[in-house]
C-alpha cells in the first residue's frame, strides 16, 4: 500500500508540473519531485537493501528427482521441461530473481536460488515439493463423528477417506474430515489463482475454464453440505453450499491461518501445478560463483569507466556538464532504490548493465546540448535557447525510450527467466533517465539560467562541421553489409558458439573436498581447453561440516565415446578429473559426474524468441504511427542487421554466448533501435521544414546528428572498454560483445536504417515528405506549407 501511496503522489506531482503554465511553478514542483524521489530512493535502498545474485553472494543449491505421476506415466523429457517452467514461473513470477535452473541427467533437477538465509529454505522447499493439485469433494454428513475413527483405523467406510484439515490445531477447527475416495472434481486446473485481502483475512480467488465452471457448478447444487477443498491431500477448507442456486465464476478458498506470503505462495501454486510430483535429494549452501578479488575488480572498472564517462562530459559540455552530472547521480540514486523497493536480485550482469545503461542514459543529455549548441549559434538568448533545445529534444527523446520501453514490457509479460530479470532491469533503467534528462536537468537550469545566474554557456566541439554525402555511399555499404549478414549465417550454425549456460555441459561433483579452494581448481583446469568457460562453486549440506566441489564445464568438441566394456565415457569429465587428481591429489573414487542442461530451456527460448518478435512488430507500429512505414522497416531490418553481425563476428573471435552475452545482446536491441529513432526523429524534422530533395534532406539530418551518434558511442565506449580492459574474465565477454554493438550499431544508423527508408520510398512510389506532413499536420507552419511538398524522391 505505501508504494501504491507514492506512486499515485508521483504521478499527480508530473501531471501537475506538466500542466503548470508558471515557470516559476513548473520549478517549484520539479524540485520538491527531484528531491522526494532521492531520497524516498535513499532511504529505501538503505533501509532495505539489494538482494544479491549467486555470483556475489551465494545461495543454496537445490537436486530434485521427478516422480512418476499418478497414473504411472513414466519420466520423459518433456516432463523434466514442464516441471522446470513450473518452477520457474513458482520462484520468480516477478523476473526479479536470478535462478539456475537445468535438468540433471534424465530424471533431475539442478536449481540454485541466490541469496537465501536458512530462514528462507523451508518455506521455498514448501514450494517447490507443493504439487498443487486441486480436488473438491463433498463431506461426509456424519464426518464430525467419523473422521478420527477412521483415520485412527477403528472404523471403515467405504468409499470415504479421512484427509487432515490444514487448519487443524486452531480453535473449533477439527482434526480430520472425511471426504469420498474417488473425488467429485478433479483434474481441472485453474486458469487463474490470486491472494486477495479480505475483512476475514487472506483468501485466494480461483477462475476455471468453461467446462471447470460447468463442473463446479453442478457441485454446488447440493444445498447445505460441506464441500472439501483438497490439495496434496489436505483439506484446505470445508465451506458449506449456503444458497440453493448454482455457483457460476470465482471460486474463493479461505483459510484462518493464510497470511500474505503463504496466501500468495499458495495462488502461484494452484495456478502451476507440478504433473510429476518432486523430491528433494540434496540441499546445500553454495558459495558466489566469483571470488571476492573477481567481484571487486569487476565494480571498480565499471566504476571506474563511469567515472570517466562523467569526467569528459562536464570537460567536453563545461557547466552544462555538471548540470548533466546532477541528472546522472540522481538517476543513480533512483536505480538503486528502485531495486531494493521491488525486490530486484543484483548479479554481476546486472551491475554491468547498469553502468552501461547509466551510459545510454547519457545520450538524452547529448541529444539536448546539441540542440541547445544550435539554437545558440542562430543567435538566441540562452534562456530561451534552452526552452527550444528542450522542446525540440523531447520527440526525440520520447521516441526513441518509448520504442524500446515496449519491447521491455514485451519481453517481461512473455519471456521468462533471464530475459523477464533484463526486461525489468531495463524498464526501471528507461523510467528513471526520462525523470532525470527531461525533469531534473530543466529545473537545474530554472533556477541558475532563467533566473538570470548565468548568461551564456560555452561548449567544446570536436566533430567537424564538413557535409557528408552518406546516401552516396549507400551501394558500397548495403553490399558490405549484406556479405556480412550471409557470413554471419554460416558462421554461427558451424561453429556453435553456445557455452555450458546455453547448451548444456557436465556437473562433476567431488566428495570431500578438504581444504581445497575454488581458487586452485580454477587455476589447475586454466590450462585445458575445455570448449568454453567452466563454474566451479564450493557447497556444503545445511547443518553439516560436509563440503563438496562442484565443476560446471560445457560439452567439449569430441563426443561421447564407448569403450571396449561397453560403458560411456566422456573426454572432458575424464581429463577434468585426471588433472585435478595430479594437481590436487583428489580421490578419484569420489568424482561423480552426471550430465546438466542448459540453463536456458527450450521453453524460455521459445517463449523470448516470441517476446522480440512481438517487440519487433510493436515497433513497427509504434514507428509506422508516428513516422512512415518506411522508416519502420528500416528500424527492423537495421537492429536484426546489427544482432546478427555482432553474434557472427563474436563467433569467429572465438567468444561462447552464455547468459551474461543473452543480457548483452538484448542491449544491442535496445541501444540499436534508441540510435535509429534518434536520426529518424531529426530526418522527420527535416522533411517538414526543409525544401528540395529528400535524398539531399536526409543526408542533411545525418549530418547534423553526425555529432551526437558520435558523442553518444564515444561515452558509452569509455565506459565498455574500462569494462574489457580491467574487468576481468568475468565481464570480458559481456564488454566485447558490447563493443561490436556500439559499432555497428551506430555504423547501421547511418549507412543501413537510412538506405532502407529511401530504397523503400522509391520502390513504392510513397511520397516521404507528403506522408510526413500529412501526420504532423497540426505542427506545420504557414513557411514550411509554401515550398514545393510534392518533391519526389529521387536523387534529383
Amino acid at each position: 500500500m505505501p508504494i501504491f501511496l507514492i506512486g499515485v503522489g508521483l504521478l499527480f506531482g508530473f501531471l501537475w508540473y506538466f500542466g503548470a503554465e508558471s515557470a516559476r511553478t513548473k520549478r517549484i514542483i520539479g524540485t520538491v519531485l527531484t528531491i522526494g524521489v532521492t531520497s524516498l530512493s535513499i532511504y529505501y535502498f538503505q533501509s532495505l537493501g539489494i538482494k544479491k545474485g549467486i555470483e556475489l553472494r551465494g545461495g543454496v543449491a537445490v537436486s530434485l528427482r521427478l516422480q512418476a505421476a499418478d497414473d504411472g506415466t513414466p519420466i520423459t523429457e518433456t516432463a523434466v521441461q514442464e516441471a522446470i517452467k513450473v518452477l520457474e514461473r513458482r520462484l520468480n513470477a516477478g523476473g526479479t530473481e536470478e535462478l539456475i535452473i537445468a535438468p540433471q541427467g534424465d530424471d533431475r533437477i539442478f536449481l540454485q536460488i541466490p541469496g537465501v538465509g536458512d530462514e528462507a529454505v523451508e518455506r521455498i522447499i514448501e514450494e517447490i515439493t507443493k504439487s498443487a493439485k486441486l480436488e473438491f469433494s463433498l463431506v461426509h454428513e456424519q464426518s464430525f463423528a467419523l473422521a478420527d475413527r477412521v483415520a485412527s483405523g477403528a472404523e471403515i467406510v467405504p468409499g470415504w477417506r479421512a484427509l487432515p484439515n490444514s487448519e487443524a490445531g486452531m480453535e473449533n477447527e477439527v482434526d480430520y474430515y472425511l471426504v469420498k475416495k474417488k473425488s467429485d472434481m478433479s483434474g481441472y486446473s485453474p486458469t487463474k489463482a490470486q491472494a486477495q485481502l479480505t475483512p476475514s483475512g487472506w483468501v485466494i480467488l480461483v477462475d476455471f475454464d468453461s467446462e471447470g465452471t460447468e463442473r463446479f457448478a453442478e457441485l454446488s447444487k447440493n444445498y447445505r453440505r460441506l464441500m472439501g477443498i483438497i490439495m496434496d491431500g489436505e483439506v484446505l477448507s470445508a465451506p458449506e453450499f449456503s444458497s440453493p442456486d448454482p455457483i457460476y465464476g470465482t471460486v474463493q478458498i479461505s483459510g484462518g491461518s493464510f497470511t500474505r506470503e503463504s496466501a500468495n505462495s499458495l495462488a502461484s501454486a494452484l495456478e502451476n501445478p507440478l504433473q510429476n510430483p518432486v523430491e528433494v535429494l540434496s540441499l546445500n549452501q553454495i558459495s558466489p560463483t566469483m571470488g571476492k578479488e573477481t567481484v571487486k575488480q569487476g565494480i571498480t572498472a565499471g566504476v571506474s569507466g563511469l567515472a570517466l564517462t562523467m569526467f569528459f562530459i562536464v570537460i567536453y559540455y563545461r557547466f552544462g556538464g555538471l548540470i548533466a552530472l546532477v541528472g546522472l547521480l540522481v538517476n543513480i540514486c533512483m536505480i538503486f532504490g528502485s531495486m531494493a523497493m521491488f525486490g530486484f536480485t543484483l548479479t554481476l550482469p546486472g551491475i554491468a548493465g547498469i553502468i552501461l545503461t547509466i551510459g545510454i542514459a547519457i545520450d538524452s543529455n547529448v541529444l539536448i546540448y546539441e540542440r541547445l549548441r544550435e539554437e545558440m549559434a542562430a543567435g538566441k538568448s540562452l534562456p530561451t535557447a534552452i526552452k527550444t533545445a528542450y522542446e525540440k529534444a523531447f520527440s526525440a527523446i520520447i521516441d526513441a525510450n518509448l520504442t524500446t520501453l515496449i519491447t521491455a514490457i514485451i519481453l517481461f509479460l512473455v519471456a521468462m527467466g533471464t530475459v523477464k530479470g533484463f526486461a525489468v532491469t531495463l524498464t526501471v533503467g528507461i523510467l528513471t533517465s526520462l525523470f532525470s534528462a527531461l525533469l531534473v536537468t530543466r529545473v537545474c537550469y530554472g533556477w541558475i539560467v532563467d533566473t538570470g545566474k548565468i548568461k551564456k554557456l560555452s561548449f567544446m566541439n570536436l566533430i567537424p562541421e564538413r557535409q557528408f554525402d552518406f546516401l552516396g555511399k549507400r551501394k558500397i555499404c548495403m553490399i558490405i553489409s549484406v556479405i556480412a549478414v550471409i557470413a554471419s549465417i554460416i558462421v554461427v550454425p558451424s561453429m556453435d558458439p553456445r557455452g555450458v549456460d546455453l547448451k548444456g555441459g557436465h556437473l562433476i561433483v567431488i566428495k570431500s573436498a578438504g581444504d581445497m579452494t575454488v581458487q586452485q581448481v580454477e587455476e589447475s583446469l586454466g590450462d585445458l581447453d575445455l570448449g568454453g568457460k567452466i563454474v566451479v562453486q564450493k557447497q556444503h549440506p545445511l547443518n553439516s561440516d560436509d563440503e563438496f566441489i562442484s565443476i560446471r564445464s560445457p560439452e567439449n568438441a569430441a563426443a561421447t565415446i564407448e569403450s571396449e566394456g561397453g560403458d560411456k565415457r566422456n573426454p572432458t569429465a575424464d581429463l577434468i578429473v585426471a588433472e585435478l587428481v595430479k594437481d590436487l591429489g583428489i580421490d578419484q573414487a569420489n568424482a561423480e559426474t552426471e550430465s546438466v542442461g542448459s540453463l536456458i530451456g527450450g521453453e524460455t527460448l521459445k517463449k523470448s524468441a516470441w517476446a522480440l518478435l512481438l517487440g519487433m512488430a510493436a515497433i513497427m507500429l509504434y514507428v509506422t504511427i508516428r513516422f512512415e512505414f518506411a522508416f519502420a522497416l528500416g528500424a527492423i531490418v537495421a537492429l536484426v542487421h546489427d544482432l546478427i553481425i555482432v553474434l557472427g563476428i563474436a563467433t569467429l573471435c572465438g567468444r561462447e554466448v552464455s547468459l551474461i552475452t543473452v543480457a548483452a545482446f538484448l542491449t544491442i536491441a535496445g541501444y540499436s533501435i534508441n540510435d535509429t529513432i534518434v536520426v529518424f526523429d531529426r530526418v522527420r524534422e527535416g522533411l517538414q521544414t526543409k525544401r528540395g530533395d529528400v535524398r539531399d534532406i536526409m543526408n542533411y539530418c545525418l549530418n547534423a546528428t553526425l555529432a551526437r551518434t558520435l558523442l553518444t558511442g564515444i561515452t558509452t565506449a569509455i565506459t565498455v572498454m574500462t569494462l574489457l580492459l580491467f574487468g576481468g574474465p568475468a565481464l570480458n565477454n559481456f564488454a566485447f560483445t558490447i563493443m561490436l554493438g556500439l559499432i555497428v550499431g551506430t555504423y547501421s544508423s547511418v549507412f543501413v536504417a537510412s538506405p532502407i527508408v529511401l530504397w523503400w520510398a522509391r520502390r513504392t512510389r510513397t511520397n516521404l515528405r507528403r506522408e510526413v506532413l500529412d501526420s504532423e499536420q497540426s505542427k506545420v507552419g504557414p513557411a514550411d506549407q509554401s515550398g514545393p511538398t510534392g518533391a519526389a524522391a529521387s536523387d534529383g
